[in-house]
C-alpha cells in the first residue's frame, strides 16, 4: 500500500507563516516542536487526496464500482 503523509493544522498555523517564502517544513514546524505543539498520528485506514481532477475521477470510479472503502453503511 502507498504511504501517504499529510498535515492537519489549526487556523493558528498562519501565525507561523511570514510570507510566500516561508518553508513550512523549516521555521513553522521547528517552532511548533520547540513550543511542544506538534503531534503525529499514524492512520492505518483508507485515505487518498482529492487535489486534482485525476484524484476526483479515481475516487468517483471507486464509488461507482462499489469499491469505496470509506462507505461503511448500506
Amino acid at each position: 500500500m502507498d504511504k501517504w503523509r499529510f498535515f492537519v493544522f489549526e487556523p493558528d498555523i498562519f501565525n507561523y507563516i511570514i510570507d510566500d517564502t516561508t518553508v513550512l517544513e523549516r521555521e513553522p514546524l521547528n517552532r511548533l516542536v520547540e513550543e511542544n505543539n506538534l503531534m503525529a498520528y499514524k492512520h492505518y485506514g483508507f485515505w487518498r487526496p482529492m487535489d486534482t481532477m485525476r484524484d476526483k475521477y479515481e475516487l468517483e470510479n471507486l464509488w461507482q464500482n462499489g469499491l469505496a472503502p470509506w462507505k461503511v453503511w448500506e
